[in-house]
């Protein structure tokens, strides 16, 4: 059988693009915006793992509404200072993650885009990352970005999928998805026709996972360097 010809790959961002942020760090972030709305850390970082489907699909409204809501849920309603505050931490926490990108990501991104293969992204995300997207060194590379915050749908529903290739122009079977396995990603891209690959990194045992793929049973890479090896000579 012959092997598929690929007009496009589809890349997760957080993990995959990125270093996967541990869990250690991401439980410290809560602490100091929890600090800023005077909540207790672990109760604030349970809420915020406990709600992240709805966070990364908006169904809260913006930022301070979201902050606001989840607030609630720990049983305080913060002052429009605390919010501020805990907003500005949360953006620049955020912002940190955003930015731990894998050393090899930018060059891998910009020799697919030399073999002339279109590039995208499918993120499930809340609105940092859209907000912050264009200032992004991989933004210049990709063609289209599919953020959850913005679909109101996170991974592994078909719709992100489908935006995604439309956005390329490309068949779901000319797709390739790259992706650390949260969300069940990798199952949601095969669902719709694409090959999925799991990218299985060094870091990934220590990372916060939402959701994560218990058996994949399809191709891995263990960098994104592996990517372009698996897509065969240009």
């Amino acid at each position: 059988m012959a092997s598929p010809v690929y007009k496009g790959v589809i890349f997760d961002y957080f993990g995959t693009l990125t270093a996967a942020a541990p869990r250690s760090e991401r439980r410290a972030a809560a602490h100091l915006i929890a600090e800023a709305l005077g909540l207790p850390g672990d109760t604030f970082f349970g809420q915020l793992t406990a709600t992240f489907t709805e966070r990364a699909t908006g169904r809260h409204g913006n930022l301070a509404e979201t902050m606001t809501w989840v607030a609630g849920l720990c049983g305080c309603a913060p002052s429009a200072e605390q919010l501020s505050a805990a907003c500005a931490i949360r953006r620049e926490m955020e912002a940190t993650f955003a930015r731990m990108y894998r050393p090899d990501a930018v060059e891998v991104l910009r020799e697919l885009v030399a073999r002339g293969l279109s590039v995208g992204v499918i993120s499930d995300c809340t609105h940092e990352l859209a907000e912050s997207w264009q200032d992004l060194p991989f933004a210049e590379f990709v063609g289209t970005a599919v953020f959850s915050v913005e679909l109101g749908e996170r991974k592994p529903h078909a719709s992100l999928y489908w935006t995604a290739v439309k956005g390329l122009g490309v068949a779901p079977a000319e797709a390739l998805y790259v992706g650390d396995g949260d969300s069940n990603e990798l199952t949601g891209a095969t669902a719709v026709g694409m090959t999925a690959l799991q990218l299985v990194a060094d870091d990934t045992a220590r990372a916060l996972h939402y959701d994560p793929e218990i058996a994949w049973g399809g191709p891995t890479v263990h960098s994104l360097h592996e990517v372009l090896s698996f897509l065969g000579e240009p």
